[in-house]
């Protein structure tokens, strides 16, 4: 049973009575329901069909001041917490212009058409020592049954700061790289005008730039990966050309210094299609670790396979694993050079089976040493 109609310009107005919204409280406490959501460490709601609630959890009643879940009993969500557009109308939330774009109340409608979703929304709440407060939330609808009667399990975390940190981010690597192109473009045309006895130091303050350049794309590259938000851009390549930009660029580097890099004579040329850049990235992490891995003298040997359609690339070095690095090699954090390293081998796996379609993997042995590879599909990734 409902109260009259109300006016609304997107999702019903109208409202249970205060004896069913008792009633349907009294079904869900009856109940195992509130044990299980009390344990939840999230916002939960269980809203009936008039999107009204009839039990929040320990988390809900924190976060919207309440002692008890009868303070609460009939608020639709936004009335909950205390959304600048939930009192506009008569209807309340959900009735106003402004909820046509809510996720929230999209969501709640949905489960209640008996649609599980997951959706965005953006709350401003009013609050009394701080004012207005702005929320990025994702919201989550689940239709369940209870003695026979429909409800909806509606939940939300705050994602603020992270919404937040993606946008700093942004600002960050957007300004800060400028910044170094300009400088780049500086060092550039200094070390082709600089007198002859200070050229090499030019050469080497472009250098350097150029390194930390590369650093910082690389790291906002991971950091779009895990997003799913890189981009990719697949064209024709060359293995051959591949392998021997990799010698050029790593023969000169630190971490080479006073070992050999060399391509595998036997190293297949063909042609195929991937992201250059991405490529690029996932073989030069991997021809670093190997290059730090290996002593004075030592060395490194690139290469490259193919068979069925896909193409292997290969990086040996004379080193062997341990079992106990092994287990844990491609884990985000792992690392066995020191805090704050560890995303080396963990963003070779990222980048390679979720963006360029391929395999990561190695083998390693006293005897024969370490290879590490990445198989990728000739016709490029899906």
């Amino acid at each position: 049973m409902t109260q009259t109609a109300l006016e609304t310009r997107f999702a019903p107005a109208e409202r249970s009575t205060t004896e069913e919204l008792r009633r349907q409280h009294g079904i869900i406490v009856s109940q195992q329901i509130p044990a299980l959501l009390d344990a939840i460490p999230i916002i939960v709601m269980v809203l009936n069909g008039n999107r009204q609630v009839v039990f929040g959890n320990r988390m809900f009643l924190q976060v919207v001041g309440a002692s008890e879940v009868l303070e609460m009993i009939g608020k639709r969500p936004g009335e909950a917490f205390d959304c600048i557009h939930s009192d506009l109308t008569p209807g309340g939330c959900g009735t106003t212009e402004f909820c046509v774009e809510c996720g929230a109340v999209g969501s709640v409608l949905k489960g209640i058409r008996g649609e599980w979703n997951v959706m965005e929304c953006n709350i401003n709440r009013r609050r009394e020592t701080a004012g207005l407060e702005s929320m990025d939330l994702q919201v989550c609808s689940a239709p369940i049954e209870v003695a026979g009667e429909r409800f909806v399990v509606f939940s939300i975390t705050d994602v603020s700061h992270e919404k937040r940190r993606r946008i700093l981010e942004r600002i960050f690597f957007h300004d800060i790289l400028n910044t170094l192109g300009g400088i780049k473009g500086l060092m550039e045309f200094f070390t082709q005008e600089a007198p002859a006895p200070l050229r090499e130091d030019a050469e080497l303050v472009h250098g350097a730039v150029s390194s930390l350049a590369e650093e910082i794309i690389s790291q906002k590259q991971l950091l779009a990966a895990e997003s799913n938000e890189l981009e990719i851009n697949v064209i024709e390549l060359n293995s051959t050309e591949i392998l021997e930009i990799l010698q050029r660029t790593f023969r000169n580097a630190e971490e080479a210094k006073g070992k050999n890099l060399e391509v595998d004579l036997s190293a297949v040329s063909l042609e195929f299609r991937s992201d250059y850049t991405l490529l690029k990235r996932v073989l030069g992490n991997m021809v670093k670790n190997a290059l730090e891995a290996t002593k004075p003298e030592g060395l490194v040997t690139l290469g490259a396979t193919a068979a069925d359609d896909v193409l292997c690339f290969q990086v040996h070095n004379a080193g062997f694993i341990p079992r106990n690095i092994q287990l844990h090699l491609f884990d985000r954090s792992f690392s066995t050079k020191g805090a704050g390293r560890g995303l080396g081998t963990y963003s070779i796996k990222l980048l390679t089976e979720r963006y360029l379609g391929g395999e990561v993997g190695f083998e390693t042995s006293r005897e024969q040493g370490t290879t590490f590879f990445v198989r990728l599909p000739v016709k490029g990734p899906k």
